[in-house]
């Protein structure tokens, strides 16, 4: 009788994992937004950085990439990197969320999360490699432009100024 649950549990996995049939069609890469995260800020508050208005480029990327606008199935993030740009270390940082939504002059909310890291406890050096969401944001970033906001969540007090950068890539897939 074990044998036949511990079989038919294992037909069932097997039946289903599907392959990851999605095939990229181009990257959309976003370098260079620039912060300054200011000294002696409380870590009782969360710190915003805003960026609004930001230019999708989508039709740029559609361009150069020869694509029909219909084949894209979703838009994924892949890749994000936050860069002391005076080789300072981060490490008064305990999680940082990057988030995406229309700009309609709200904010976003925690689910509109693209990127994130938590978790740090005192770990985060010069660069903070961030971790895609599952988000497809296909819908907001084959508009013409988003709201974009950078949510530091602190362990300790900001000891000095830092000047930094956010670097993000995303791909279209069919």
């Amino acid at each position: 009788m074990y044998k036949a649950i511990a079989g038919l549990m294992l037909v069932l996995l097997w039946a289903g994992c599907r392959k990851d049939s999605r095939e990229r069609l181009f990257e959309m890469v976003y370098p260079n937004f620039t912060f300054e995260i200011p000294p002696g800020f409380a870590p009782t508050r969360a710190l915003v950085f805003e960026f609004d208005d930001i230019n999708t480029n989508f039709a740029t990327y559609l361009q150069q990439s020869n694509t029909d606008p219909a084949m894209i199935y979703a838009i994924n993030p892949t890749y994000a990197r936050i860069t002391s740009l005076d080789d300072q270390s981060l490490y008064f940082v305990e999680q940082i969320s990057v988030r995406f939504c229309t700009n309609n002059g709200e904010e976003c909310s925690f689910a509109d999360e693209v990127f994130y890291i938590d978790d740090l406890r005192g770990r985060a050096d010069e660069v903070v490699d961030l971790l895609p969401s599952l988000r497809n944001v296909k819908t907001l970033m084959s508009g013409q432009d988003f709201r974009m906001e950078i949510v530091f969540f602190l362990n300790d007090f900001t000891p000095y100024s830092n000047f930094c950068r956010l670097d993000m890539t995303f791909e279209a897939v069919k």
